[in-house]
């Protein structure tokens, strides 16, 4: 990922927790948004949009948190 194609970053909420997210262009029109969740755990969605990719970002982690609160149960 070129640092040269940023776009946009945005703070996604979702339960008690805060994700920045950096938005690259990809080739062509799509977007990738890479989730900084520590120095060393950036996982990246590719998505259409970016209104898409963010989108996808807080529903993966309102899931992670929701199995988490069951698994605290």
């Amino acid at each position: 990922m070129d640092r040269s194609n940023l776009i946009a970053v945005r703070q996604v909420r979702a339960g008690d927790r805060t994700v920045q997210v950096e938005i690259f262009r990809n080739d062509g029109s799509s977007v990738a948004a890479r989730c900084v969740l520590g120095s060393s755990d950036t996982p990246i969605i590719d998505a259409p949009s970016v209104e898409e990719a963010l989108a996808t970002v807080q529903d993966a982690i309102e899931s992670v948190l929701a199995a988490r609160r069951s698994r605290a149960a």
